[in-house]
């Protein structure tokens, strides 16, 4: 195993670590905004609307940030962009996030 090989293996084991430490106090944070928000407003009428309210963006969070829209999307620009310019790229990326941004909108207000 030559040190390119070793030293890339070492950076995408820091990547990993890195990104499952995120992950993981993510949701102990998460964990912990519940457990406040659960003693301050308990079963209510304002805390089951808060919920439902929270749905919404949750799931475009989910589906836009963290799910198939990023895991199809990234390996498309990826390719464009061994195709093309940078600035056809940077075109790319403003009309793709414009366009993207229009739609969460509509579907939020």
């Amino acid at each position: 195993m030559s040190k390119t090989e070793t030293k890339t293996e070492k950076g995408l084991l820091r990547s990993g670590a890195v990104v499952s430490s995120m992950t993981m106090i993510s949701r102990v944070l998460g964990l912990i905004r519940d457990m406040v928000f659960a003693a301050l407003f308990g079963a209510s009428a304002g805390a089951d609307a808060f919920y439902v309210a929270f749905k919404i963006p949750n799931f475009l969070r989910r589906l836009f940030a963290e799910g198939a829209f990023s895991q199809a999307f990234v390996p498309v620009l990826a390719e464009y962009h061994t195709r093309h310019s940078e600035a056809d790229t940077r075109r790319l990326i403003a009309a793709v996030s414009g366009t993207l941004a229009l739609v969460l909108l509509g579907l939020t207000v």
